[in-house]
């Protein structure tokens, strides 16, 4: 594999974590799944099930991810009222 070749992977990686993360902040019902998530590996699990094209590396790698994370810390879902 060449060096442009690696760099298309990534970008086509780094895309899908960009795509899961605006779906998280635009579902509730996706970030009650995220919540649920105990470590890397079952956020990983979680994306890659639904479709998204995304690696450790790019957990590692990403602001946003890290952004995501500290968001879910301290923020809480308030229930529907009816």
């Amino acid at each position: 594999m060449d060096h442009k070749e690696e760099r298309s992977i990534i970008n086509v990686s780094r895309e899908g974590l960009t795509d899961f993360l605006h779906s998280v902040q635009h579902s509730s019902s996706l970030r009650r799944e995220m919540e649920k998530c105990k470590d890397d590996n079952e956020l990983l699990k979680l994306a890659q099930n639904l479709g998204y094209s995304i690696s450790q590396s790019d957990l590692n790698e990403s602001s946003k991810y890290e952004d995501i994370s500290q968001w879910f810390k301290v923020s809480r879902i308030n229930p529907i009222k009816r």
